[in-house]
């Protein structure tokens, strides 16, 4: 029965923040905290989460802003041996933490359970995604199976870490206002043993509220690009000279140069420049239906343009 640490930064989550709660402290396995970081809200967050009487819930007001900085400051205080960052918009069945716990051998591997969307607070409708590999994976397999595809997608909720893979140097990058779970979740996987799979309970992820990944600006694609190249460094250096993760990393930036374009021509020019350095993508632009055909008939720069013209 070891502690394990929920850290969890809110922000503006009234509508949602005690559904959420709820889930936590409806797990069977009953030896946890949940640490909460108001990350300066201006509605009734805190309000609601005080008026929740458990024992095993504290809250403190944020000392630096973000949502980096608030799953930092939540960590100095984490007495737990297992460490969750969890969301204050997201859910778990009852049978989540003992299930994640249960897959957990070594104290050098990660836990990352199932995972699918939900939109308007309705679990029922919940899909799970199809991208998934459900088998244990180490990095060098997480990359050639995600990467390479582009279809990583790692919620804080969804991994549980064992504290002594986080002391020490992988910290959040406060300057990282999108895409900072890809840089933690890589240094973390890089110095794991195992990615196991927990195939038996499923973490739900909320979808269809208003965030930073649903309005990027200029700051926002500087943080994608960052975060991107952090791990990509990462994984170069573990794995040198290895053609099959280098693909994969060029395939992360072909990606970059997809969504981008052409909003940071200047990031874009890095980008293709290191794709180029790591000999070339063979990731497609993504695309289906009427954007696929016109995109083969005109190309996927000339396609964005028009889309944009025509929203």
């Amino acid at each position: 029965m070891e502690l394990v640490s929920f850290c969890m930064p809110a922000f503006n989550a009234e509508p949602y923040i005690l559904f959420t709660i709820e889930s936590i402290l409806n797990q069977t396995y009953s030896n946890f905290e949940i640490i909460i970081i108001d990350d300066h809200s201006t509605d009734q967050t805190s309000d609601i989460i005080q008026d929740i009487k458990d024992q095993r819930i504290s809250l403190s007001r944020a000392e630096r802003k973000g949502a980096a900085a608030a799953r930092n400051q939540a960590l100095t205080l984490a007495s737990g041996k297992y460490i969750i960052f969890f969301d204050a918009d997201d859910w778990i069945p009852p049978n989540y933490l003992t299930t994640q716990l249960t897959n957990l051998k070594t104290e050098t591997d990660v836990v990352v359970c199932k995972w699918g969307r939900f939109i308007n607070g309705d679990i029922g409708n919940t899909v799970i995604n199809p991208y998934q590999v459900c088998k244990d994976l180490d990095f060098r397999e997480w990359i050639l199976n995600y990467w390479h595809s582009n279809t990583a997608m790692t919620c804080p909720g969804r991994v549980l870490v064992p504290r002594q893979l986080i002391d020490g140097n992988c910290t959040w990058d406060e300057s990282l206002s999108l895409n900072d779970d890809f840089q933690f979740f890589s240094q973390i996987f890089s110095k794991c043993s195992l990615i196991r799979f927990n195939v038996i309970s499923t973490f739900h992820y909320r979808s269809g509220i208003d965030g930073l990944s649903s309005s990027k600006g200029k700051s926002a694609y500087i943080s994608l690009y960052k975060s991107l190249t952090t791990g990509i460094d990462l994984a170069l250096k573990k794995y040198p000279h290895d053609i099959l993760v280098e693909k994969a990393c060029a395939n992360l930036l072909m990606n970059f140069v997809y969504e981008t374009y052409p909003h940071h021509l200047v990031l874009i020019e890095k980008a293709e420049d290191r794709i180029k350095q790591l000999g070339g993508a063979d990731f497609n632009f993504p695309s289906g239906g009427k954007t696929k055909i016109l995109s083969n008939l005109i190309g996927w720069k000339l396609t964005k343009k028009l889309k944009r013209l025509f929203k």
